[in-house]
């Protein structure tokens, strides 16, 4: 694992103070949040947005609150909950915003990849001031900034930030276990429309992002100081040309495997998800998280093994990785509702 780089200067003190209320705890509330990325699949290609839209309105909106991402695919964001009321109300949502899109004969999938296209086929469909700074900005990396933008699809957890000493441990397993609950949970087996060769072409994209803005390689992390870590890698990342952009927007230009969000962590490396296996997915990430013993046991087996996270993240869309299984025991034997996930 790279050191992180050093931080400038008094110039970004704004940016110092929105990274330590990023890592602010929360309120405690034993909530979680879920949001809930879905391909929109149609005969004649990725959908407009407005169309999708116009079906996804009332009362609807107002429990999923529907979204788009950069290439139209269809994000629901429901409100958090308790963790066994959120899946449920979730799988509720899905099943109605299914419902309303066949009416336009679109198909919603939990995939974490395009099942059928490329970014040649899928234009900037949510083309704002932001998302094409951040297009060209990716886009001098090489072509992975693009298909991550226009083709891929995720399931997000967000978890409550613990205080003290627990969350110091719950940023450092949400983040080793990464590559090991991604492999696991991997679900985006095509790469521009065709057989990708592995389970988790997501996965793969991701890993080739820029670093300075994704940090698939670990340079965001440091056990002795995840503040000053995380501060080291915003204030190395590249700003993006925008009128105003002030610390808290840059921070939201920034896309590690997990983002600390003030009150709560943000776990963004998981496919999404077909909807029999998001309870597992769910339940596994939030039990290794805010169980005590099951995160200390976590922690005790992936530690060792920090400075080997990036070739962990390089092994993560074969679907094996070392300690996925070994994840998936340890949330299983704390949470009585865990049983073998789905294939």
């Amino acid at each position: 694992m790279r050191p992180a780089p050093p931080v400038p200067a008094p110039a970004d003190r704004g940016l110092a103070d929105a990274v330590r209320a990023a890592f602010a705890p929360g309120a405690g509330t034993g909530r979680v949040g879920l949001e809930i990325e879905l391909v929109p699949v149609a005969p004649g290609g990725r959908p407009d947005p407005v169309r999708l839209a116009a079906v996804l309105g009332g009362r609807f909106a107002r429990a999923a609150r529907p979204t788009f991402e950069p290439g139209g695919q269809l994000e629901l964001s429901p409100a958090p909950l308790p963790v066994h009321e959120a899946v449920d109300a979730a799988l509720r949502l899905l099943r109605r915003a299914r419902s309303r899109a066949a009416r336009l004969g679109v198909e919603l999938v939990g995939v974490g990849t395009d099942p059928h296209l490329g970014c040649a086929q899928v234009p900037l469909r949510v083309p704002t001031p932001r998302y094409l700074a951040l297009q060209r900005a990716l886009d001098a990396h090489g072509p992975d900034g693009r298909r991550m933008m226009r083709l891929t699809a995720s399931l997000q957890v967000c978890v409550d930030l613990l205080p003290g000493r627990a969350g110091r441990e719950q940023w450092l397993v949400a983040n080793l276990a990464g590559p090991h609950l991604a492999a696991a949970f991997a679900h985006s087996p095509t790469l521009d429309g065709r057989p990708a060769g592995v389970p988790g072409a997501r996965t793969g994209i991701w890993t080739r992002v820029d670093p300075r803005r994704a940090a698939y390689d670990g340079r965001h992390l440091d056990p002795a100081d995840p503040v000053g870590a995380y501060l080291a890698f915003a204030a190395a990342a590249p700003r993006l040309p925008l009128p105003g952009l002030d610390p808290r927007t840059h921070l939201s230009t920034l896309f590690p495997p997990v983002r600390p969000r003030g009150g709560y962590l943000e776990v963004r490396y998981l496919d999404a998800q077909p909807d029999e296996r998001i309870p597992a997915a769910v339940h596994t990430l939030h039990t290794l998280l805010t169980d005590r013993r099951a995160r200390g046991e976590a922690l005790d087996l992936l530690a060792p093994g920090l400075g080997d996270l990036p070739a962990a993240w390089r092994a993560a869309p074969t679907g094996r990785t070392t300690h996925a299984a070994d994840l998936l025991a340890i949330a299983a034997a704390a949470c009585p509702t865990l049983t073998e996930v789905p294939a």
